[in-house]
């Protein structure tokens, strides 16, 4: 039987933001940007997944619904949140990583930016606007082609599962790219939680390289990610030391990186507690989100 649940945000890597008082992992609290959503805490299992999200046409023209979700489920989303788990971070320390685990930690990276719904109706989007553009051209050339597309209203849209080659091939890209940056994992204040989101991935250029439209693949851009409750990575170009050194972050830095959160979030933000906090600052980025522009 096909899975319907295919996740854009694996459940492995919700679990590190695991309710706080629950005897199960399996639960986290989930606020909205909608105004009329409250925080709810539910099973990892019911958020962050669209129905058949990785289903693709194969070259017989037939359904494939699960190769992809399969595919994920058994190598990346298996094998990064173990990673994640396994990391022992002190302040004023070290991590060590082997090459493969970095190497699989930058492509979770790439694919956090690239998998979700964001970037994947944004694809798709481009590629309807020149299927649409094509059609119009086609229309201008041949007037009975044109009598029939305004009779009939038709309108060129893309398959959904265009987007998804692009998807794998950004990710590529954008891995690549954070390999050669420099990796410095952050920790909290103790008591200090923070967040992730429907869109676990953030990234900008340092302000000061000055006023730089970049994508996440830019040599200056910095990727940030909130690993787990208690942990935060950071690819940049900036130059620290140590190869993978853990800095302790300031109370103000912890809420700083929870605001890069949250506003690149497209509507879900996911935390270990009910906050009113969390709350205010979910409304407050309720009309921004990150979308990677094609």
């Amino acid at each position: 039987m096909a899975i319907e649940r295919h996740h854009y945000v694996p459940q492995g890597f919700l679990k590190g933001f695991r309710a706080l008082g629950k005897e199960s992992d399996k639960f986290i609290w989930v606020y909205e940007k909608l105004p009329d959503r409250r925080p709810r805490c539910v099973s990892v299992k019911s958020i962050a997944w669209e129905s058949f999200y990785y289903e693709q046409e194969t070259e017989t023209g037939e359904c494939d619904s699960d190769t992809l979700e399969r595919a994920f489920a058994e190598t990346i989303d298996n094998k990064v949140p173990q990673i994640i788990r396994s990391i022992d971070a002190k302040a004023g320390g070290g991590v060590e990583l082997t090459e493969d685990d970095q190497g699989a930690l930058a492509f979770f990276l790439g694919i956090s930016l690239t998998r979700v719904p964001s970037f994947r109706k944004g694809t798709r989007d481009f590629y309807t606007k020149i299927a649409q553009m094509t059609l119009d051209q086609v229309a201008r050339n041949d007037p009975s082609i044109a009598e029939v597309i305004e009779e009939y209203g038709f309108k060129a849209e893309a398959k959904t599962w265009v987007s998804l080659k692009p998807m794998i091939q950004v990710a590529q890209a954008i891995a690549h790219s954070s390999l050669k940056k420099n990796w410095q994992f952050f920790v909290p204040p103790n008591g200090f939680a923070l967040i992730s989101s429907d869109n676990p991935v953030h990234f900008s250029v340092p302000r000061e390289f000055g006023s730089i439209m970049a994508g996440p693949g830019h040599p200056l851009a910095e990727l940030v990610i909130n690993l787990r409750s208690n942990l935060a990575l950071v690819c940049t170009s900036r130059r620290y030391g140590e190869k993978f050194p853990v800095i302790q972050m300031s109370k103000r830095e912890a809420k700083k990186f929870n605001r890069g959160t949250a506003r690149a979030a497209g509507r879900f933000i996911f935390a270990n507690q009910l906050s009113d906090g969390i709350e205010k600052l979910t409304k407050k980025y309720a009309g921004e989100k990150q979308a990677i522009v094609i």
